[in-house]
């Protein structure tokens, strides 16, 4: 989706304005993992909705914008420390640059900074919209924890670490990009819902990307979810096609500290023969068609063909 440069000028400008701490330390932080990169989306997603229903957005929206790209940087920063990562958008790590504990307290840092943000330029709806989307962030990571190497995970479960890792942050960004455009509740709710299913779209192509992509374009290694016990969408999908033979030959790559490269290209190519990319497609494509349905209720115009462009792009990067 084409972003005016004003827009994503503006963002940038208001990241660092409200990263305000007396602490230095804290700021370079901060600013490493902000300036590292990323396109934005969250900040993107609250101000198109706001966009679509009140035409132009005021200065209100944009610390409101940012808020919500603190909160992903901030589970950013801790998911690196809990899954010992070692690169992040293709440089070092800020917990291998900085060490663990100064970059779990500058997470903790930057989810307090966004809640104090919409204490000021938000309401309760939507700080208790926020609240509980941060509340299922915590649920979903330690839930992806729980299931690392467990080969009988259900895609019940599957699904719900998704929405915790990803797609509950994309939810609430629409629905309170939505409040901010003085949307009914209706509308808020189906703000909401489009950012879930895009959020899950998101998720699969990452899993998708991360049987099929290059290390230089995924800034970490390939099959990196593999190395660290997780089963993800492309193997979840072929699962009940394994013989015994080949779910052993699973099992004991996925709960293994260091699996052999042969060992992680064979898993690839099970996954590959079995169907799992093509499965992973088209769950994410009707993610997306789901996610497009929601936009029914809003105005036709400019903001909701950008929103639609958005959803399929989604899908459609990097292959």
């Amino acid at each position: 989706m084409m972003v005016e440069k004003a827009v994503m000028e503006r963002i940038e400008s208001e990241l660092s304005r409200h990263m305000d701490s007396e602490v230095e330390f804290l700021l370079k932080i901060g600013n490493y993992i902000l300036s590292s990169g990323g396109k934005r989306l969250r900040p993107v997603l609250v101000l198109t909705f706001s966009r679509l229903l009140k035409g132009e957005n005021e200065d209100r929206d944009y610390p409101i914008a940012v808020a919500m790209e603190y909160l992903h940087t901030a589970s950013l920063l801790h998911d690196d420390v809990v899954d010992g990562a070692e690169t992040r958008r293709g440089r070092p790590s800020a917990n291998r640059v900085f060490g663990n504990d100064t970059v779990v307290l500058t997470g903790d840092y930057m989810y307090a900074n966004a809640l104090y943000l919409f204490s000021i330029y938000g309401d309760i709806d939507m700080i208790k919209n926020v609240s509980d989307s941060v509340k299922k962030m915590s649920e979903g990571q330690l839930l992806e924890l729980k299931k690392i190497g467990d080969i009988d995970m259900t895609f019940d479960e599957y699904f719900k670490i998704l929405e915790g890792k990803t797609a509950v942050l994309f939810g609430s960004c629409c629905y309170v990009g939505a409040a901010l455009g003085g949307g009914t509740q209706e509308q808020k709710d189906s703000a909401y819902r489009y950012g879930l299913n895009i959020g899950l779209a998101f998720q699969l192509i990452d899993d998708y990307l991360d049987y099929t992509g290059s290390e230089e374009k995924l800034g970490k290694p390939i099959c990196n979810d593999l190395r660290e016990g997780k089963i993800t969408y492309p193997l979840l999908s072929v699962m009940d096609m394994l013989s015994e033979e080949e779910k052993e030959f699973v099992k004991k790559v996925i709960r293994d500290i260091n699996p052999s490269k042969e060992d992680i290209e064979k898993v690839k190519q099970i996954v590959h023969e079995k169907g799992g990319m093509i499965k992973t497609i088209e769950k994410a494509r009707q993610l997306v068609d789901n996610a497009i349905c929601e936009l029914e209720n809003f105005p036709e115009g400019e903001y909701l063909k950008k929103l639609e462009e958005l959803a399929k792009f989604i899908v459609e990067r990097e292959f």
